[in-house]
């Protein structure tokens, strides 16, 4: 919904994997085209093949994600729609596949449309340095 607006231009959506032994880069790039995400506004996130397997999770747990690795390898999670604005800052979660998606969209809205200044950073947001080290 968010991509049928102006908004389309000023959003950015990520899908971190957990699992980058098995998501790979090529796979997450098919599952994008699988579900109709469009990568011009959407980056799928995995670790590098020489970066160490927990990266992304650590990245996930900075926004308070937890994991619980199962037999066989197979983790535990919950799925989790996160909202971080243009500073950074986790602003909302949406938990499950099940909400109304307008609720996000009206929040999202209101976040692109804010009309107070940017915070000054001293340094780059976590997002920021996320961008420019992993991108698909």
């Amino acid at each position: 919904m968010i991509n049928q607006t102006p908004m389309k231009k000023m959003v950015e959506f990520v899908t971190i994997t957990t699992d980058p032994r098995r998501d790979i880069g090529l796979v997450l790039i098919d599952n994008g085209k699988a579900h109709g995400l469009d990568p011009v506004n959407w980056a799928f996130l995995t670790s590098a093949p020489h970066e160490p397997e927990d990266t992304t999770r650590k990245i996930a747990g900075a926004y308070g994600l937890k994991f619980t690795e199962g037999e066989g390898g197979m983790q535990m999670h919950g799925i989790i729609t996160h909202v971080i604005d243009q500073d950074g800052r986790l602003r909302a979660r949406f938990h499950g596949l099940r909400f109304e998606p307008v609720n996000l969209v009206v929040f999202v809205n209101a976040l692109t449309n804010r009309v107070q200044d940017r915070h000054a950073h001293a340094q780059s947001s976590l997002w920021d340095m996320l961008k420019g080290a992993f991108r698909w």
